[in-house]
């Protein structure tokens, strides 16, 4: 018999060598042998039963362990660097489509660099900061890419962000123009038209590029 690795095992085995010994005991006495019909079969059970080689510990062990691995699972994040490099990627894209449509509507150069600078400033690094936010929820990852966004999770975040960018721009273009909330209207509205389509395949490109994404342990909810 294997010799038992756990502590409760040797506790099976006194208790089962007693358990035989009584038995042979039993069966040896004049006293209570006739009384006795089926005392080797019945204790022999008993015995078996607390003698079997660790198995039955090994076999509790398990689930426990199972258990206290499905605590821990493996998630796919973004790296603070890809989520800094995206966000600047998209501001030199996205300030290239603002500077053509503040110049389009205000005819003035000197107001379109302004627009672009507000834009600049002051979503390079709210974007990063949504990146990151981001990066905490796994909906709309496709698992089976190992980890990319799907086009579901792209297009909610292109138009979350959008809704945000387009009060931005609406309010940075009112200051900038002197209260002119007309000219501020027609500049967030085109570009919310031309860049929630554009940020969308942004994102998509984005999805097919492995660099920056990391495995990481999570505790399940």
């Amino acid at each position: 018999a294997a010799r038992p690795k756990m502590g409760c095992s040797i506790s099976s085995w006194l208790l089962g060598a007693a358990l035989l010994a009584t038995a042979d005991g039993l069966v040896a006495s004049p006293r209570y042998a006739p009384q006795l019909r089926t005392p080797p079969a019945a204790l022999a059970h008993v015995a078996a039963v607390h003698l079997a080689p660790a198995a039955r510990p090994v076999a509790l062990a398990r689930p426990v362990a199972a258990a206290r691995g499905a605590e821990v699972r493996m998630a796919v994040k973004e790296s603070v660097t890809r989520s800094a490099v995206k966000a600047i990627g998209w501001r030199f894209t996205a300030g290239i489509v603002t500077a053509i449509t503040s110049y389009f509507f205000t005819k003035s150069l000197a107001a379109a660099a302004a627009i672009v600078g507000w834009d600049l400033c002051s979503k390079s690094v709210t974007m990063f900061i949504g990146e990151r936010l981001w990066n905490k929820s796994d909906w709309g990852k496709d698992t089976a890419a190992k980890g990319a966004d799907d086009a579901k999770r792209s297009l909610v975040k292109a138009l979350a962000w959008r809704a945000f960018a387009a009060v931005n721009t609406f309010i940075g273009a009112t200051l900038l123009n002197k209260g002119k909330a007309g000219v501020a209207g027609k500049i967030a509205g085109s570009d919310s038209v031309v860049k929630t389509v554009l940020f969308f395949f942004y994102e998509r490109a984005w999805a097919q590029v492995g660099w920056g994404r990391e495995e990481v342990k999570e505790e399940a909810a």
